[in-house]
């Protein structure tokens, strides 16, 4: 749930009046209204949305009950007279003790596209300067709370109870990788679900693809299958990834599977409060790095998973920061040969005060499609 503290905290800091946000998530996040509009968080607690005509009565039913609703017409003006105004009345102490108004708003500068930053900024006349949020909120949305987690679980659940079916169909008869991620979307359907992203599915040279997209290709008998698939439930998204062989794997297949198995396995053990993600990437990279397969890695270990299905935060080489107890994000080493097939295992983590707890279900230590279903 929403910590309005940490945003007054992080305002506060940068000696800013407020923050205007209007990625989907963050709303949804903040207020529950899932439909488009605006929302402005005061440095003294207040949540405003700013939603038009289309939105209004939706608004009113979805948020919770302390968020403001204002509907507008003309968005960068009213929402800009309407901020000005709420700046004017406020006030915070300054150095001095004394009564000071603030003239700097914070925006989302990873959402808000250059065109409405000038709009914004020409209906504000100089009388409000906007600087940028940057990862101001996705540091607070990563710390999952009890009601998000089991939202997540049941988007697992949900996940795997639909393509396990469509596995089970792929047993009985032939058919594309487009077949079978259609199937898949269909089971989601039945369990009033949809998916968190684009289903991949990739069969035999297909599979060397990290983010390939399903073709007319036939899953043959005796090739690779690598799924990657992802369920939503009230928002909250499922991440997760197997590779089956359909026949009797080759010496390189195996070591290939065996390798980069074993590198998700040492890097969840590593997993707990405190660690730097970028030494999780290390330790998943050496090791394939020293199986002879170091090339053939090419993405970053994981990512957090939420109402966004890549969040923060980033399990790269390049993040320095450490795990923080209540996240939950990705573990999916993955070893990709062109022209002969690719491996990826993805599990998704939610991390405890003493380690990180696998939430995904699907056991991955063998290769087999017997073995999942």
């Amino acid at each position: 749930m929403f910590n309005i503290s940490d945003t007054i905290s992080r305002l506060a800091d940068r000696q800013a009046c407020g923050i205007l946000i209007k990625k989907p998530s963050n709303i949804f996040y903040i207020t529950g209204f899932s439909g488009e509009g605006y929302i402005y968080i005061t440095r003294k607690g207040e949540i405003i949305l700013y939603a038009d005509g289309r939105y209004s009565e939706r608004a009113s039913k979805e948020c919770f009950g302390h968020v403001k609703i204002i509907g507008i017409k003309e968005i960068y003006k009213d929402i800009a007279a309407d901020i000005l105004k709420r700046n004017a009345a406020a006030g915070f102490a300054d150095a001095k003790g004394g009564h000071a108004v603030s003239d700097t708003v914070m925006f989302e500068s990873d959402y808000i596209t250059c065109d409405e930053y000038a709009c914004f900024k020409e209906e504000f006349k100089s009388k409000i300067k906007l600087v940028p949020a940057r990862d101001s909120l996705s540091k607070i949305r990563s710390i999952k709370d009890e009601r998000e987690l089991n939202y997540i679980l049941e988007a697992v659940s949900i996940a795997e109870k639909s393509m396990l079916g469509a596995l089970a169909n792929l047993k009985e008869k032939v058919c594309t990788e487009k077949d079978l991620a259609l199937t898949y979307k269909k089971n989601l359907i039945e369990r009033f679900s949809k998916e968190s992203f684009e289903t991949i599915a990739l069969s035999g040279r297909n599979s060397s693809l990290p983010h390939g997209a399903p073709s007319d290709k036939k899953i043959g008998r005796k090739n690779v299958l690598l799924c990657d698939f992802g369920a939503e439930r009230n928002g909250y998204k499922s991440d997760e990834t197997f590779t089956v062989h359909l026949g009797n794997p080759d010496g390189r297949f195996l070591d290939v599977y065996d390798t980069v198995y074993s590198a998700q396995q040492k890097a969840i053990s590593k997993i707990k409060p405190g660690v730097k993600f970028g030494s999780l990437d290390k330790i998943a990279r050496d090791y394939i790095e020293k199986r002879g397969y170091g090339k053939y890695f090419t993405h970053s270990l994981g990512h957090g998973a939420g109402l966004d299905i890549h969040e923060y935060p980033y399990i790269s080489r390049k993040n320095g920061d450490t795990v923080k107890e209540g996240m939950v994000f990705t573990v999916e080493p993955g070893v990709y040969i062109e022209g002969e097939f690719g491996v990826r295992i993805e599990d998704m983590c939610y991390v405890e005060k003493d380690g990180a707890k696998v939430i995904t279900n699907i056991k991955k230590n063998k290769w087999g499609i017997e073995d999942l279903i």
